[in-house]
């Protein structure tokens, strides 16, 4: 069955949760790198802070992405997952979401975010994967 994605804010994002719509802002962006795939070709990837009023975080770009990212600009993330790399939560565009500049002409679209909170960095709080043994609720 197919899920639909859903309009949400920074602070409603959880690690390992899919399908979110965000409109959010470019706060900053980190040098692109330049990584190798297997193929031999290259893979452009850049992490970006975006925010909206309930806080910001990282966002990792890729490849044609990167070249819509510019700060202060509003950007509609669609079809999100908020996954964790390294221990902290990155949200990224899945191969069946979309990245665009605000407005994107879908009227659905929420408004760009009346101000950034910089203050709640959701990607600064580490995550330990912790396994629960099922024997010992026994």
């Amino acid at each position: 069955p197919r899920l639909c994605s859903v309009d949400v804010k920074v602070q409603d994002l959880t690690p390992g949760s899919q399908g979110h719509n965000l409109v959010l802002q470019v706060v900053s962006i980190a040098p692109t790198v330049e990584k190798k795939r297997y193929d031999g070709s290259t893979s452009r990837i850049a992490e970006a802070v975006l925010a909206d009023e309930t806080g910001c975080v990282i966002f990792t770009a890729r490849n044609g992405q990167i070249d819509l990212l510019e700060e202060q600009l509003v950007v509609v993330v669609r079809n999100s997952n908020a996954d964790i790399f390294n221990g902290f939560m990155r949200l990224n565009v899945t191969q069946w979401g979309k990245l665009s500049l605000h407005p994107d002409g879908v009227e659905s679209t929420p408004p760009p975010p009346p101000s950034v909170n910089t203050g709640n960095n959701i990607s600064a709080i580490e995550y330990e994967l912790v396994t629960v043994d099922d024997a010992a609720e026994e």
